[in-house]
């Protein structure tokens, strides 16, 4: 199980870091901004219209397997490289991941640096409320994407930080292997029971045995930050995690289950590790034997 953990960031804490860095200490920000397919947002138009000063674009439907029939599976790690380098980033790098919503799609972009052994990441908690603050934006569309390639060379990939499907089913179908982990399932609670359609058409709702439900609106505020501590360890105690106890989360296409990982991290409720199912519930519906389906809240 991986005990990496995501670091949250407030907008006041990324200011301090970028005006006491080092002239050789290079910051790097990341808008890792994604919507549903429903949602008419154009998250490269916004980010070449504002971001953050020294941003990269990181597409979370292009950096990916393109390979897999599902939708964001982790890429390779010579294509990772590949991609990264494009971006102009280097692994010496601090990192400051953030998406317009505020947390969203950002979890799952520092997940995935993680995964793949970049040591200095954070997670930007938010981007609304550093627009709140009136820090300083770029908006120039012709510097976007004024960086320079780099030789990004990862040669790590943590295989304890993911799930893959033949993991999931072998712990799930057993209630003995199950009762060693907390599953929890970030989709909304009517997805999870299976009272709700999945927004992808055909596809069953309902959740894998021995998991429960944890929308990941429940760990974040109106605004999309992350609950304060106290907040948080009410809110994951009440969903039966457990901090010494290992976790696996899962959302419908891995994005939003990494926003559950951030919170647990945050609390220090990751002491027996978090691991992602990679490909979540979209796998595991189109996978998985219908008895492996559970409907209702048991």
């Amino acid at each position: 199980m991986s005990k990496r953990a995501i670091q949250l960031l407030t907008p006041l804490a990324y200011r301090g870091m970028v005006s006491t860095a080092r002239a050789d200490s290079r910051i790097v920000a990341v808008d890792g901004s994604w919507y549903m397919p429903n949602n008419p947002r154009d998250p490269v138009a916004e980010f070449k219209n504002e971001r953050l000063p020294n941003s990269r674009f990181f597409d979370v439907d292009g950096i990916k397997d393109p390979q897999s029939s599902y939708p964001h599976m982790l890429p390779s790690l010579s294509d990772f490289n590949a991609a990264v380098s494009k971006l102009g980033i280097q692994k010496t790098d601090k990192l400051v991941i953030y998406d317009k919503v505020g947390n969203f799609s950002s979890p799952r972009v520092a997940w995935t640096f993680q995964t793949f052994g970049h040591e200095n990441v954070f997670l930007l908690n938010n981007y609304p409320k550093y627009l709140e603050c009136a820090y300083p934006l770029e908006h120039s569309a012709e510097t976007a994407e004024s960086h320079n390639s780099s030789q990004y060379e990862s040669t790590e990939f943590d295989k304890n930080a993911v799930l893959s499907f033949e993991q999931v089913v072998d712990i799930v179908s057993t209630k003995s292997k199950r009762d060693q982990y907390t599953i929890l399932d970030a989709r909304s609670f009517g997805r999870f029971t299976g009272d709700d359609p999945e927004p992808r058409p055909g596809l069953s709702s309902g959740h894998a045995p021995g998991a429960k439900s944890l929308p990941f609106s429940k760990v974040l505020d109106d605004n999309n930050v992350f609950l304060d501590q106290s907040q948080m360890i009410e809110v994951l105690k009440n969903a039966g995690v457990e901090p010494e106890k290992p976790v696996i989360v899962m959302c419908g296409t891995g994005v939003t289950a990494c926003i559950l990982k951030a919170a647990i991290d945050s609390v220090g409720f990751n002491k027996g590790g978090v691991q992602v199912y990679d490909g979540s519930w979209t796998e595991y519906a189109q996978r998985a034997g219908s008895d492996l389906i559970v409907k209702g809240n048991d």
